[in-house]
C-alpha cells in the first residue's frame, strides 16, 4: 500500500476507535496491513523455500527472525537476507526488518559453527567492566550482522542479574551485572555500539526476568516474591530518558502486584500502564516469542497475539512458524487478529498506534 494510502488509512482508523465491530469496508482496508505486526521464523537456508514464501508474499509480515537453523555460513546467509529483501519489497512493497538474537557469546546466531568469530557475553563484558571494550564488541557485532543483511539486534540483555539461580538469564552469562546502575551503563555503551554501524536495538526483558527461579521457555514464571521493581527497572528508566531504546521486548512473566491474570507480554497493566505511563516509553513494544511454553500452552498463538496487542505490543515475535500439523503460526495468528477486529474484540485505532509504531522503525532502517 502507497504511503499516503496507509497514512490515510490510520487516519480513519483513529477516528473509529471505539470497541464496536469494524464496519466490513474499513475491515478489508485494514486486513493487508495487519500482517506489518509479526516478526516471524522460519526452517530453511535458501529464499526459494516455500514457507518463507508464504510469510513474505501472502502473510506479508513485518520482518523475519533468522537461528542458528537458517544460517550456514557468512555468504550464504547474505544471499538469504538479500533475496528476502527483493521478495518483501516486490511482494508487499516495503522493506522487511530483519532481526536476530545477538547478544554475545552463548546466544549469538552467527556463531563458530558457521565461520563466525567468537563473541564475549554480557557477563564477561560486565566482569571486565570496561565501557569502552563493551562499545567495541557491539561494533564488531555489529558489523558482522550488517554484512549478513541484518538491521535489528534484539539485545541487549537488561535484566538485572541479582539472582545467583536463575536460570535462563544468570545460568547462561546473559546479564552483565547484578548492579542495575553497571547494567545500564554497559547497554548503553552496547547500544550506542550498535547505533555507530547502523544496527537497531531491543532492551528486553521487560520487567525483569533476572529475579525468575524458572525459565519461561518452558512454563509460565510467576516473579510475585522475587521481582525488586526499584532495581529491575532501572536500566528502563535510564536508558528511556536517554532516547536509548530502540524497541523494549516483554517478558513472559506473571508478577500479581502488577496484574494477577497475565503474563507481562498480554498484560494491559505493564506494557500500557507501566512502560508507557510511568516509565513515558512511547516506541515500539516486541513480544518474546508467543510460541514459547509460557503462553502457546495456555493461550494459543491465535488468543496470545490478540491480548498483546490490546495490551500495547506493536511487534508480535512468532519464532517458528511451522505448527505441529503443518500449518502457518503467522496465518493462525492474521486470522485471529480479523476476528478481533470483526467482531469489536479489538480495538482498530490500537492497530492503527502499532501499525504507525511499525512505520516508523523501518524508516530508520540504514
Amino acid at each position: 500500500m502507497p504511503r499516503r494510502a496507509a497514512a490515510s488509512l490510520l487516519v480513519l482508523l483513529l477516528a473509529a476507535g471505539c470497541r464496536a465491530a469494524l464496519p466490513p469496508e474499513r475491515l478489508a482496508a485494514l486486513e493487508p496491513e495487519l500482517g506489518q505486526l509479526l516478526l516471524v521464523g522460519f526452517h530453511g537456508t535458501e529464499p526459494d523455500d516455500p514457507a518463507l514464501e508464504r510469510l513474505l508474499c501472502r502473510a506479508r509480515v513485518g520482518g523475519v527472525i533468522l537461528f542458528a537453523r537458517n544460517i550456514v555460513d557468512a555468504a550464504q546467509v547474505a544471499r538469504l537476507t538479500a533475496a528476502l529483501a527483493a521478495r518483501a519489497e516486490a511482494c508487499a512493497g516495503r522493506r522487511p526488518l530483519v532481526a536476530v538474537d545477538a547478544e554475545g557469546g552463548r546466544v549469538m546466531r552467527l556463531s563458530p559453527g558457521a565461520g563466525y568469530t567468537a563473541t564475549l557475553s554480557a557477563q564477561e563484558l560486565g566482569d571486565a567492566n570496561d565501557f569502552t571494550l563493551t562499545e567495541l564488541e557491539a561494533r564488531r557485532i555489529a558489523r558482522m550482522l550488517r554484512a549478513a543483511g541484518i538491521t535489528w539486534n534484539l539485545a541487549p540483555v537488561v535484566d538485572v542479574g541479582y539472582n545467583p539461580a536463575n536460570p535462563v538469564i544468570v545460568g547462561t552469562a546473559r546479564a552483565f551485572s547484578a548492579n542495575p546502575l553497571l547494567v545500564a551503563a554497559h547497554a548503553r555503551a552496547f547500544v550506542q555500539g550498535m547505533r555507530a554501524e547502523g544496527v537497531l536495538t531491543a532492551l528486553k526483558h521487560f520487567p525483569g526476568h533476572g529475579s525468575s527461579d524458572e525459565d519461561s521457555h518452558e512454563g509460565l514464571v510467576d516473579v510475585t516474591d522475587t521481582a525488586n521493581p526499584e532495581v529491575e527497572l532501572a536500566p528502563y528508566r535510564l536508558l528511556i530518558a536517554e532516547r536509548l531504546a530502540d524497541a523494549v521486548m516483554t517478558a513472559h512473566v506473571v508478577n500479581r502486584r502488577l496484574d494477577p491474570r497475565r503474563p507481562a507480554t498480554l498484560s494491559r497493566a505493564t506494557i500500557t500502564g507501566l512502560l508507557r505511563g510511568e516509565l513515558g516509553y512511547d516506541g515500539p513494544v516486541v513480544t518474546d516469542d508467543l510460541r514459547m511454553g509460557a503462553v502457546e500452552r495456555r493461550w494459543g498463538v491465535g488468543d496470545a497475539a490478540v491480548h498483546a496487542l490490546r495490551a500495547g505490543a506493536d511487534v508480535l515475535l512468532i519464532a517458528d512458524d511451522r505448527l505441529p500439523d503443518g500449518g502457518s503460526a503467522a496465518e493462525l495468528a492474521l486470522a485471529a487478529l480479523r476476528r478481533a477486529l470483526a467482531r469489536g474484540r479489538l480495538d482498530p485505532a490500537r492497530v492503527a498506534s502499532a501499525l504507525e509504531r511499525v512505520r516508523a522503525l523501518r524508516a530508520r532502517l540504514p
